[in-house]
């Protein structure tokens, strides 16, 4: 997905508040927001917006000398693991179990600390399964996992991995594809690393992989060998989040992306609402 002229005020948003969470003084900050915006010029509107926040990322962190983000993830990931028996009966009591875990699923894509606003995720589990989707792909996202024999589950932020766990846990159940879960390379945001994926117990479930990328997003071109062999190789691909959304959209291959949406310009994009959840298959 291409980069918007709305996009700009968020960059800068994001930057102030990452620096400010990694404890820079008011001018590092300072000189963080000059640097990125000399930095934004050189990108095109072709771009995506995870790869023009790939080196803003990076920076901060540099300068910070660690991860700001480390206690977020951690204390993410015990919360939603807090949730995970309630949340493993909510789905055998349901109508549709498998519907019930791939809305659930969406309804961890909440634990979001790059866009504005609190979260509920209590609240949002009922929201999310009490409301229509925006577009719900359910039918086609069930005959792709039928044909599959590898599946590349792609995850996306802390806490939210828990409930990823137990969607891939139900698709292992039914079917007999495969499954491949890919963090990012390293720390970004609260972006799921391979830390969290043993903290949650992930990597008891599937095989689960790095992508090598630190990018807030899948740039494959910026993702290790062995992941992109592994992303052009497999038969279908799970995109989780809105990040791993903006990144692959248009790419020539079965996925489908599973996220609500976060923005005005990603709503625009699909033809939807700020706020709608989302199973789509890719064009």
């Amino acid at each position: 997905m291409r980069t918007y002229l709305d996009c700009t005020p968020c960059f800068f948003r994001q930057a102030l508040e990452t620096a400010r969470r990694a404890d820079l003084s008011e001018d590092e900050q300072h000189q963080i927001l000059i640097e990125f915006g000399r930095r934004l010029s050189e990108f095109s509107l072709g771009s995506s917006p995870p790869e023009i926040a790939l080196g803003l990322y990076a920076d901060i962190a540099a300068r910070a000398g660690r991860d700001p983000f480390k206690e977020i993830r951690e204390r993410s990931n015990r919360q939603a693991l807090d949730l995970y028996p309630r949340l493993k009966e909510r789905i055998k009591a349901a109508p549709d179990p498998f519907r019930t875990a791939v809305r659930l699923a969406i309804a961890g894509n909440v634990i979001d600390y790059g866009t504005p606003g609190a979260f509920n995720i209590i609240k949002e589990i009922e929201v999310v399964l009490g409301a229509e989707f925006g577009v719900f792909m359910f039918d086609e996202f069930k005959a792709a996992l039928g044909s599959a024999r590898t599946v590349l589950y792609l995850c996306d932020n802390a806490g939210e991995i828990v409930f990823d766990r137990i969607l891939i846990e139900e698709i292992k159940d039914r079917y007999s594809g495969e499954v491949i879960a890919a963090v990012r390379g390293g720390p970004v945001l609260n972006d799921v690393v391979m830390e969290d994926a043993r903290q949650v117990g992930m990597d008891r479930i599937c095989r689960v992989i790095s992508n090598g990328s630190n990018a807030p997003g899948t740039l494959i071109g910026n993702c290790s060998d062995e992941f992109s062999r592994l992303y052009r190789d497999v038969d279908l691909v799970i995109s989780k989040g809105q990040g791993n959304f903006e990144t692959l959209w248009g790419e020539k291959k079965n996925i489908f992306f599973l996220f609500k949406v976060k923005c005005d310009v990603v709503a625009r994009h699909i033809g939807g609402n700020v706020g709608d959840t989302v199973l789509l298959v890719s064009k």
